[in-house]
């Protein structure tokens, strides 16, 4: 049996057709399109799964590490700080299309998950894993367990407050968030400043 796996992003979405050991068979990588609305994400996601030509009967689930905050609950995107819409439909659609259980997580928990399942951190119970691209998020994986809270948002550290000054604006609208001064989308303010 084999999984497919997708990584929502600010900027691409990637999806990655892989097995048990973890070996990537098959991987497609396209920029997001934001000219079909909130929906449309969730359209883009199906159409690229299709274009892999999948045989779905050996699939056992879709794995989705999602740009965030989100609310893990209800399969959405909450709020979307470096996309033009919030409250995105992301599960239901991709459920609906495919009929195979879909596993809903913030792309950085997915990704301490993954480097825990499949990476250095085989054997280690306390991992965390941060990254810097179009925003700031971190996944944490903690006496062998992973931290995600009631909304699946426990680990989101973009948007802790680093300069209660507030001079700079993060994409969410609030000020003073470090993904405000050290994110991709925003070093350029940063600098500007």
């Amino acid at each position: 049996m084999n999984a497919l796996s997708v990584d929502l992003g600010a900027t691409n979405i990637r999806v990655a057709l892989g097995d048990k050991e973890g070996n990537i068979l098959r991987k497609i990588t396209e920029r997001i399109n934001i000219n079909n609305g909130s929906k449309g994400i969730a359209n883009q996601i199906i159409r690229i799964i299709n274009s892999l030509h999948v045989d779905y009967n050996r699939i056992k689930g879709i794995g989705i590490g999602s740009l965030g905050p989100l609310d893990i609950k209800r399969g959405i995107i909450l709020i979307a700080p470096n996309l033009p819409f919030n409250n995105i439909p992301i599960r239901d659609p991709i459920e609906t299309a495919f009929k195979v259980p879909i596993h809903f997580l913030n792309d950085c928990s997915a990704a301490v998950l993954g480097e825990k399942m499949f990476g250095l951190g085989d054997g280690i119970d306390n991992l965390a894993y941060v990254t810097i691209s179009s925003g700031i998020g971190c996944g944490a994986y903690v006496n062998g367990k992973l931290i995600t809270g009631k909304d699946g948002n426990a680990a989101e550290m973009g948007h802790t407050y680093i300069d209660l000054s507030g001079a700079l604006e993060c994409g969410c609208g609030k000020k003073g968030h470090w993904e405000a001064y050290c994110s991709g989308n925003n070093i350029p303010n940063y600098v500007k400043f």
